[in-house]
């Protein structure tokens, strides 16, 4: 899930926000599709980053540290 949405340039990343808050539209309170899309994406995201840390295993790196945080500073 991460990698397929830090994959996403603005513009795919605006669609699949449009496509996602349109389908959430029609059985939420009135707000933008778009707008609702792109919080469905950021709760998609951190719960990806939940799970990416429940499941971390004491014996990881200093090098694996550092790629995450840089990962979640990108995010």
């Amino acid at each position: 899930m991460l990698s397929f949405l830090g994959e996403l340039d603005d513009q795919q990343r605006e669609a699949v926000a449009e496509v996602i808050g349109g389908a959430l539209e029609h059985n939420t309170f009135a707000a933008g599709s778009r707008y609702l899309g792109e919080l469905w994406l950021r709760d998609a995201e951190t719960t990806a980053w939940h799970v990416l840390l429940a499941s971390r295993r004491t014996h990881e790196t200093e090098e694996d540290r550092e790629r995450f945080f840089e990962a979640w500073g990108n995010a």
